[in-house]
């Protein structure tokens, strides 16, 4: 596995090791060892996959709030997907800051999302299946998000919203509810 940080955040774009021949190919998704030599501090707890049918249908942004704010490991296992993420900590170097990258089942890659990041995505074709590794358990109190379109995060899709969740377009401004990210925006 690869590290790279994301525009000097904490996140960070993993690029697996894939083994291939005449049957297909392999790739170690997940060493405690790697992780911890790469300086990211994450232990997965639960497991979760999701099936997005429809290209251009867009989940998220979702976060789970204090005091069990929620990493995680994302990879496309199958499908491609553009995935954001939005650094949403008070005090952090990257508040605000969006960060962009495109997954694929073909292309061996992962993204690891510090605890206190929005995150989301578009499927980018039919049939996007997304796995996640979640590094706290999901305390429905503390579930949150933003609209994909809420003007303080100013989210560039790359493709028209085909479908959304009727509570993913409900989420209220993030401007009232987190003004030390409206400072970062001004």
């Amino acid at each position: 596995m690869n590290f790279t940080s994301l525009g000097g955040s904490d996140a960070k774009l993993i690029d697996l090791k894939v083994h291939g021949d005449s049957r297909g190919s392999f790739a170690r998704t997940w060493c405690t060892k790697l992780f911890d030599d790469a300086g990211v501090a994450f232990t997965p707890i639960q497991g979760n996959t999701s099936l997005t049918k429809t290209r251009g249908a867009v989940r998220g942004m979702h976060f789970q709030r204090a005091p069990h704010a929620d990493a995680k490991v994302v990879r496309c296992s199958h499908g491609r997907i553009h995935d954001v993420i939005v650094d949403l900590r008070d005090g952090s170097k990257t508040l605000g800051e969006t960060f962009h990258v495109e997954l694929g089942a073909d292309d061996g890659r992962m993204l690891f999302i510090p605890a206190g990041f929005a995150h989301g995505f578009q499927a980018l074709s039919e049939d996007a299946i997304v796995e996640y590794l979640m590094g706290e358990a999901y305390y429905p109190e503390l579930y949150d998000g933003a609209r994909y379109d809420d003007p303080l995060l100013s989210i560039e899709w790359p493709e028209p919203v085909t479908e959304i969740s009727e509570r993913d377009r409900e989420w209220p401004d993030l401007e009232a509810r987190m003004p030390w990210l409206q400072r970062s925006a001004a």
